[in-house]
């Protein structure tokens, strides 16, 4: 029935909202790690660095939207 809100669209919806969550954090990350990286000239540690954290703080959105679910 079209306006009924349907658990599958709303699970849908949260597992899309970690993913996009994950990617963007994720590419925070390394975009922050390169700029430094290039600013310092110290390639590839603040890369590594970046991608690291934009991975622990996706997990740590998705720990909190699992939390408030």
């Amino acid at each position: 029935m079209p306006g009924k809100p349907d658990g599958t669209w709303s699970a849908l919806s949260v597992a899309m909202n970690i993913g996009l969550t994950t990617v963007a954090t994720v590419a925070v990350g390394l975009f922050l790690g390169r700029w430094a990286d290039n600013y310092c000239g110290s390639f590839p540690w603040f890369t590594v660095s970046g991608i690291v954290l934009g991975m622990l703080a996706g997990l740590w959105a998705t720990y909190k939207k699992i939390v408030r679910s």
